[in-house]
């Protein structure tokens, strides 16, 4: 009888996840290297996103239509989408202020929920309250300040993505390691 554990099973040396971590970490050191072409590029991209957006909501119109009573806002959708999208791509001081903005609202958003939410912990612990508070408080700070410097928002988003793609990177290498 086979009795398979995944603490027995060997596959080998994961070659997939290997190069993945290898392009993740390469291209994390990349966008930190060079944070405003990496700026750029995700504008570049946001743009790009946005026009197959609003071609996929043509596309879900042109399905529906007669199913959906409101079909007129996917077409209202779609334009909104694509112009977006248009303005990112000839504009990168419009399409990247937009982007840096929106991020800032993000942090903003997050910390305010942050803020509602410590208030549930008081229930449990009050020193979970006050050191969830205080974080809160202290996001929401760096939030305003972001929202009121978007370069500085931009910059932040940047190195985000950096950091995400060098533990992603690092994850997958481990990974390809862990399967032998």
């Amino acid at each position: 009888m086979n009795n398979f554990s995944s603490s027995d099973e060997h596959r080998g040396f994961d070659w997939g996840a290997f190069i993945g971590g290898v392009l993740l970490i390469i291209a994390g050191f990349i966008v930190m290297a060079y944070p405003d072409r990496s700026f750029r590029t995700f504008v570049y991209l946001f743009g790009i996103i946005s026009i197959l957006q609003g071609i996929l909501w043509i596309y879900a119109y042109a399905k529906f239509r007669d199913v959906f009573s409101m079909s007129w806002v996917t077409i209202l959708s779609a334009i909104i989408d694509i112009i977006i999208g248009i303005l990112f791509l000839c504009s990168n001081l419009i399409g990247g202020l937009t982007l840096a903005i929106l991020f800032a609202i993000w942090f903003l958003a997050d910390s305010i929920i942050g803020i509602i939410f410590s208030v549930h912990l008081r229930a449990f612990s009050t020193g979970y309250f006050i050191f969830s508070l205080i974080l809160s408080i202290i996001s929401l700070i760096i939030a305003i300040v972001l929202l009121f410097n978007p370069m500085l928002a931009a910059l932040t988003m940047v190195y985000l993505v950096a950091f995400w793609l060098l533990v992603f990177g690092f994850n997958e290498l481990m990974v390809s390691w862990m399967h032998r």
